[in-house]
């Protein structure tokens, strides 16, 4: 195995740990609630806590990896979101829950934005499209932490030894593949130091993309978050539907982010974000006239199918649109835009089910999602041959120190 196939198995770990911790704190929510009593509020405050908090953790990130390396970086972030999820499992009271939801949070955005600095250069060094593989990964990752999750519930494992034991696997396996991460050249450290110190990161491209991965992120949050609802209380459906509509949007991400390195070889970024838009535009309108809730569960597949290589090609895009010594910075302040996506995603949804109804809302997503498509064009520069380096970067088997 060259060093090139171990970095990228050692980047793909990275976005299939995330997704497994995730889904693992997740999938506790209502025992959670149970254990500590809180209302749907108390939840809400929660989450908008750590998207908010995950911002600042992606702003830190960027310091480190610039300072050190996104490798380091990553290392860390992922050491920190098993700690986040053992403080989480183990918090006696609520302020310490929120506390645990807090250490989580910053260690969540420095995973994403490290994940996705160590995917653009994998994707660099290969040549060719990676990227949607590696958020496959993500999603991977997230069916076996819920599986992992319902097993440990079923078994009537407590919160606290559940979210220990993926914390450990979680820390071990970060530190396992950590020497297979991109880190840089011998001897090129300290010039890439002094460069990244003075190159100035452009912007347009950061809000260019980032526009997207804001528009792209509320859609996908709302979507994710009321979903089973609009089945509930719109569609009616049986109890056993309810949970599909979420499950099947993820099974369509999955099918999508699989295929997407594929079909962009043969068509080119931009051919596909365009012809994935549209058909996540047609899902969404299916959504919304659908006449009944397994119409509206095949509608979500669709929507998943086609929206879910927007994110991944975004970062991939910004990278091919920055100097290289610039592209870690560029990545961190771009990944910001996720967590305000997903800020206004539900929260637009829900204000506007309040007010119209369910049926409604879902009009929110559609309208996110549009621009997108007109943004599509951006993408073209997306080539990952333009940034196979020559001598600044390699997979180099040393260690990476966390600290």
């Amino acid at each position: 195995m060259t060093l090139v196939d171990r970095a990228r198995v050692a980047v793909s770990t990275g976005f299939l740990l995330q997704g497994f911790v995730f889904a693992a704190i997740v999938t506790q929510t209502p025992r959670q609630q149970d254990r500590f009593g809180l209302d749907e509020a108390d939840v809400t405050l929660i989450l908008v806590v750590v998207a908010a908090i995950a911002g600042l953790g992606s702003v830190l990130a960027g310091i480190l990896a610039t300072r050190r390396s996104s490798a380091a970086a990553l290392t860390t972030s992922l050491v920190g979101i098993g700690v986040g999820a053992a403080a989480i499992g183990w918090a006696p009271s609520h302020p310490l829950l929120l506390a645990g939801f807090v250490v989580y949070g910053i260690a969540l955005g420095g995973v994403d934005a490290t994940m996705n600095m160590q995917g653009v250069r994998v994707e660099g060094l290969r040549g060719r499209s990676m990227m949607t593989g590696f958020h496959a990964c993500w999603s991977i990752g997230g069916i076996v932490g819920a599986g992992y999750a319902a097993l440990a519930s079923r078994l009537d494992v407590s919160v606290a030894a559940n979210l220990t034991v993926a914390a450990i696997l979680v820390v071990a396996a970060a530190l396992v593949v950590r020497r297979d991460l991109v880190v840089d050249a011998p001897g090129s450290h300290v010039e890439d130091l002094v460069a990244a110190a003075t190159v100035r990161v452009p912007w347009r491209p950061v809000l260019l993309f980032g526009l997207v991965i804001c528009l792209f992120y509320a859609a996908d949050t709302g979507t994710g978050t009321w979903s089973s609802v609009y089945l509930e209380d719109a569609m009616d459906a049986s109890a056993g539907l309810v949970p599909l509509g979420y499950a099947a949007y993820q099974a369509g991400a999955l099918v999508s982010r699989l295929c997407g390195d594929h079909l962009v070889r043969r068509a080119g970024a931009a051919s596909v974000v365009a012809a994935g838009t549209a058909l996540g535009l047609v899902g969404y309108v299916a959504v919304l006239v659908a006449p009944s809730a397994v119409a509206a569960v095949v509608a979500f597949f669709v929507v998943g199918l086609g929206l879910a290589v927007v994110a991944p090609l975004g970062f991939a895009a910004l990278g091919a649109a920055v100097p290289p010594e610039a592209a870690d910075a560029a990545i961190a302040r771009m990944n910001i835009a996720n967590y305000v996506g997903a800020i206004l995603g539900g929260g637009l949804i829900g204000a506007v089910a309040e007010g119209g109804g369910l049926r409604w809302a879902f009009v929110v997503p559609l309208v996110l999602v549009a621009p997108i498509l007109l943004l599509a064009r951006s993408f073209g520069r997306a080539d990952p041959a333009a940034r196979r380096p020559a001598d600044q970067t390699s997979p180099d088997p040393a260690p990476t120190d966390p600290a």
